[in-house]
């Protein structure tokens, strides 16, 4: 148990990190002026820098940071649950609940992302960013990770009712 412990810890110090870089990783995108990086925008696709002001900034901002809200919500979601396992609480409902919660999250990263690349387009070229586009992307490879760790939430809590129930058997 204590290493359980030690290691949710460390790993708990890890998330936390990661929750607090991801803003600044934004940030940092904008200030040097990366905003094709940014808003992950297709080759080709050429942005005039010189209109990323006022409302368009504004535009810009938001839209390169939808993917990003989702990755902080899945570090803070990790967060917690690390917190449990800290402090020593494992297997119940409680952490089902995370576990399922990190799960949506994950699937949420890649919802996110098609999001943003389906709107990108027509939002940059409302504010005259971008010359006209709309581009599509599928992206799954969180969204499976994200159901499977779901359906593994959903396996631990019948897991653990079956266990109660055993328990409260005389």
């Amino acid at each position: 148990m204590d290493k359980l412990k030690i290691t949710s810890t460390r790993l708990q110090v890890l998330a936390l990190a990661c929750l607090l870089l991801t803003p600044c990783a934004v940030l940092l995108s904008a200030a040097t002026g990366a905003w094709a990086e940014l808003l992950d925008m297709p080759q080709g696709i050429p942005l005039d820098a010189t209109r990323v002001t006022g409302g368009g900034l504004f535009a810009v901002l938001a839209l390169g940071s939808i993917k990003p809200a989702a990755y902080m919500a899945a570090f803070f979601l990790l967060y917690k649950l690390l917190g449990l396992y800290r402090k020593g609480i494992i297997f119940t409902a409680e952490n089902v609940a995370a576990i399922r919660k990190i799960g949506w999250a994950l699937v949420s990263i890649d919802i996110a992302s098609m999001l943003q690349t389906l709107i990108t387009g027509p939002i940059l070229t409302l504010f005259h960013i971008s010359p006209g586009h709309v581009s599509a992307r599928l992206e799954v490879g969180f969204l499976i990770v994200g159901l499977f760790i779901v359906l593994i939430a959903y396996v631990m809590d019948i897991g653990r009712e079956l266990k109660e129930n055993d328990r409260l058997v005389i």
